[in-house]
């Protein structure tokens, strides 16, 4: 099934607010174009890039219904040139094919210049000097060789690892959509080397903690606090001293019934808990007492408080294109695209363990079942789904191979 066929598989969605708009950049046989640069414009977010014959379509979601202007690289004139604008549709999904005249420019051949014919040399080129071998598992080993006239050729066992892919990431996150995984896939690849996830095992730790955290549909959500009485009494200091505010605030459930638990008859009051515990967690305000309910976990790592959602807000434009997000006054944003990956790559290349080392540097030291665990403390504090991360990572390691 294609990106638009996938897209337009459930279009019916609330109808005082504009559904999602795919825009697809086809010829005019409908085919996917390839190699166009785009550009897209909308509620205050841009995205852009260039498109291939499997990947051609762009998903997005606004959040009104002002025009979506569209722009496409003119090869002729240098620059990008402006398409008809799109407008969603309410409670829709609407797809947008833009039919593009495509031209191919022929090629030249210089005329060789008038001088004698190449003559072959009579003796060999002399051999490279040798280069250290590497002695990290991120190096390549080679495996030595000799070629035709009998010259030291090293051939690697392995290439140095490309660009994500869906494929790759498909195996890590089998209930996530395509086109989902396109844009965190193309997101990533923008700078590799920049985001630290210009390797294997850096990429399989990376993954695994955002599969720790969103599980196999990769789909950012807020972190949830639906707590027991019992539970809040067991981790927190402040419901520890004040247990009857854990009985007030944790969630009330029916009785058991031959070993099964009751359903739960009375949430967990969220916003209570997040100002009592989670109030001067974090990097959290004295004098903002709502900031822990606030800045609760969100994106694809779950950034947590009120250091860290200003923190992306101050530090985006060092590592990304476009306007910032305001993270603080509008926290939800987190959770949107392209901020759910961005800020999971922040946090990636900014937050260092208690030793002062980042997360792709603990990921450098190798695949061991402890190294793990160490990268799931710096995420998430603890070991909550150490196991689950542990065996997401396996997983991962076998994608990125």
């Amino acid at each position: 099934m294609s990106a638009w066929q996938d897209f337009l598989d459930d279009v019916l969605g609330n109808p005082d607010k504009p559904g999602k708009v795919m825009i697809c950049f086809v010829n005019r046989y409908l085919e996917g174009l390839d190699s166009a640069k785009y550009k897209i414009k909308y509620d205050g977010h841009e995205k852009s890039g260039e498109t291939t014959t499997q990947n051609y379509c762009v998903e997005l979601t606004p959040t009104s219904f002002n025009p979506i202007h569209i722009f496409v690289w003119s090869r002729k004139a240098k620059a990008y040139k402006k398409l008809d604008d799109a407008v969603a549709e309410p409670g829709r999904k609407k797809l947008v094919r833009k039919i593009m005249k495509t031209f191919k420019v022929p090629g030249k051949t210089d005329k060789l210049p008038n001088t004698l014919p190449n003559k072959r040399p009579d003796k060999p080129a002399p051999a490279p000097a040798a280069a250290p071998s590497p002695t990290d598992p991120q190096g390549i080993t080679p495996e030595q060789i000799n070629n035709e006239n009998g010259q030291p050729q090293a051939r690697p066992r392995r290439p140095v690892p490309g660009e994500i892919t869906v494929v790759q990431l498909k195996k890590i996150f089998p209930a996530a959509k395509d086109g989902f995984l396109q844009e965190i896939a193309n997101e990533c690849n923008k700078d590799l080397v920049k985001y630290h996830l210009d390797t294997p095992l850096r990429r399989a730790h990376f993954f695994a903690q955002i599969k720790g955290e969103t599980g196999p549909k990769m789909k950012p959500v807020n972190e949830s606090w639906e707590y027991s009485p019992k539970t809040l009494m067991g981790f927190s200091d402040y419901y520890k001293v004040h247990s009857d505010e854990a009985t007030q605030d944790g969630y009330l459930r029916a009785p058991s019934i031959n070993g099964k638990a009751g359903k739960i008859m009375r949430h967990a009051d969220q916003e209570a808990i997040g100002r009592k515990h989670f109030g001067k967690l974090n990097g959290n305000r004295d004098d903002h007492p709502n900031d822990g309910y606030n800045f609760r976990g969100r994106g694809l790592i779950q950034i947590t408080g009120y250091e860290k959602y200003s923190g992306f807000m101050n530090d985006y434009p060092k590592h990304f294109e476009g306007q910032a997000p305001d993270s603080v006054n509008n926290p939800g944003i987190v959770n949107q695209t392209p901020y759910a990956i961005q800020s999971a790559i922040w946090f990636w290349i900014t937050y260092k363990d208690k030793h002062g080392a980042y997360g792709w540097q603990l990921a450098d030291k190798g695949s061991t079942p402890t190294n793990v665990q160490k990268i799931s403390k710096l995420i998430n504090g603890g070991k909550q789904g150490l196991a689950e991360r542990q065996n997401a990572f396996i997983i991962a390691g076998a994608a990125f191979k």
